[in-house]
């Protein structure tokens, strides 16, 4: 049985995963920082990480992005340049951001709008991080400390294995998922201990399985929520003998030789939402994996494999209904995009483009698109003093709607589609 949650009227809200504690750390806006009882990482910041003064930002009033056709197809240079510029006038929160192309050959084209965000510049990933997590917790997976399909509690003593607790029957795959019935009210979930400094990570996790909901029998119910990937961590930490900041500087940071990146906490990460990454550290994830480098395509592919179809089973859950509804069905931590598709089975078309993606709260939005074989990312962090400014994500939302058909074509070699506009884009 589904627990009844009005669903939010607007789904934007599952950019954030937050939990709902002060961090208590004023140098994450280096000492700039005014705290609130914010749901999302416990502050408001009044500056942004570079110590530049918030905007206040409308998406009312501002000029319509208008996409020119460009007749320079054959470069991909200019004429992904000459499309970009044609058609960003800027909004408040658009002012200053970096995209970047790739393919198996490597970097195709990166562009910088404004100077204040470039390719290394450190950015707050919020629910962008969970890719990235993810891909730390394969690689124990990939080295064979553990498997998929291994139970919860065959790495954890505390976790039952009593058949008539539905707990007992969690697998890796189903926290990957987010499928493992693990339950919050919001996309964010909290226990007391998550992402403070001061708590262990293992021991977190226990108290985690403790106190944290659990509603759904494993594999039936996806629910958007921080749980699911703490737990997975707990696994793959307990499975591998190492430590959660050992697991991720082994199989993240250097494995991907990420220079400009940290968790906050490291000690205790919220690994759903705390990840701080550069343009060009998260490229090289995207690139590798892209390319199958360090995660082999028989993993790659239960990563990106539809585990949120209606039709095989799994409901949302009413908390997290209009997400699906709105983006499309989930992998292992991240969207297998299928816009405004109520929640229903993907369509052929949304199989055929086979887009994965794991936009954050801040405006990040990385993806792999596996029918094309190139990577593409909108580098940005606009950070938002509560969880009601939208206008990161709506617009780089907006600006990957548009942008993509051109970068398609691009990369592709193939004639650019017709002039667009928001409106055009269903936005």
């Amino acid at each position: 049985m589904i627990l009844q949650q009005k669903p939010s009227k607007n789904p934007d809200f599952f950019f954030a995963s937050r939990p709902r504690r002060f961090l208590n750390q004023r140098k994450w806006c280096h000492g700039y920082c005014s705290f609130f009882p914010l749901p999302f990482l416990g502050f408001s910041c009044r500056l942004t990480p570079d110590g530049q003064r918030l905007q206040k930002c409308s998406m009312t009033g501002h000029h319509r992005w208008d996409i020119r056709k460009s007749d320079n197809v054959g470069n991909l240079r200019e004429s992904y340049a000459s499309s970009l510029q044609a058609f960003i006038n800027g909004t408040c929160y658009m002012n200053h951001f970096a995209v970047s192309v790739g393919n198996a050959s490597g970097q195709a084209f990166q562009h910088q709008i404004g100077t204040q965000t470039t390719m290394s510049t450190p950015l707050y990933m919020a629910s962008a991080s969970k890719f990235p997590s993810a891909i730390a917790i394969m690689g124990a997976v990939v080295d064979g400390y553990l498997s998929l399909d291994d139970f919860a509690h065959q790495h954890l003593t505390y976790w039952t294995k009593e058949p008539s607790d539905l707990r007992s029957g969690v697998r890796l795959r189903h926290l990957l998922g987010f499928i493992s019935g693990f339950y919050s009210s919001d996309a964010g979930g909290d226990v007391p201990c998550m992402g403070q400094a001061d708590q262990d990570f293992q021991k977190c996790g226990q108290v985690i399985y403790e106190e944290a909901p659990f509603a759904f029998a494993p594999g039936t119910v996806f629910d958007y929520n921080s749980f699911h990937l703490q737990l997975a961590g707990a696994m793959a930490c307990a499975a591998s003998g190492l430590n959660i900041s050992q697991l991720l500087d082994k199989y993240l940071f250097q494995r991907y030789g990420l220079t400009d990146s940290k968790y906050i906490n490291q000690t205790n990460p919220g690994l759903a939402a705390y990840l701080q990454i550069s343009g060009r550290d998260y490229e090289k994830i995207l690139s590798s994996y892209l390319t199958y480098e360090f995660i082999p395509k028989s993993l790659a592919d239960e990563m990106e494999y539809d585990g949120t179809d209606p039709k095989k089973g799994v409901a949302a859950s009413n908390s997290t209904k209009s997400l699906t509804d709105f983006l499309g069905h989930y992998g292992f931590c991240h969207w297998i995009e299928c816009w405004y598709n109520n929640n229903d089975t993907l369509t052929p078309k949304c199989k055929r483009e086979n887009l994965h993606s794991d936009m954050g709260l801040f405006g990040y939005y990385p993806m792999i698109d596996r029918k094309n074989e190139f990577y593409f990312q909108i580098v940005t962090a606009y950070i938002v003093t509560n969880l009601s400014s939208f206008g990161p994500t709506v617009s780089s939302g907006k600006l990957r709607m548009l942008i993509k058909p051109y970068v398609d074509a691009i990369m592709t070699g193939s004639a650019f589609p017709p002039n667009n506009t928001f409106s055009d884009a269903g936005v």
